[in-house]
């Protein structure tokens, strides 16, 4: 059981690092697309009204969605590994119990194994004395 623990952490943590490393690709992704909009709308002139700067419209209009994304992917991989941790414990407390039921189911079966092997011995040596009182009736 322990060495089930074991690995199942150690596979917990490699979920965990992968999950980590995936937001991190994609909050880097969303950061070069970001990036690429903002050096295509420079590139192609974008008619920009008076006052107004490509950091300006970018602050307004990208900025809010880009966060808005970062922080549901940081809520789905927490969420992710709460999920993950609430399975392993429930799955290491169904492991415990099974192990027990079997360890108690054995030792009962062990029990009434010996229970049984002394009810023969008690049989037979009843049987034994009961002839051997039958053989002194005979023998009367």
């Amino acid at each position: 059981m322990n060495n089930l623990n074991e690995e199942s952490s150690v596979i917990f943590d490699r979920l965990v690092d992968r999950l980590a490393k995936d937001m991190e690709n994609t909050n880097e992704d969303i950061d070069l697309a970001e990036y690429d909009l903002r050096d295509f709308i420079i590139k192609n002139d974008a008619q920009l009204d008076p006052g107004q700067t490509f950091d300006m419209i970018l602050a307004r209009r990208v900025k809010p969605t880009v966060l808005r994304r970062k922080q549901e992917s940081k809520v789905l991989i927490t969420n992710s590994i709460l999920y993950l941790e609430s399975n392993d414990f429930k799955m290491q407390e169904i492991c415990t119990q099974i192990i027990t039921f079997y360890k108690h189911f054995g030792t009962k079966l062990d029990q009434n194994k010996e229970k049984l092997k002394k009810t023969e011995q008690d049989f037979q040596v009843q049987l034994a004395q009961c002839g051997d009182h039958h053989d002194d009736l005979a023998m009367q």
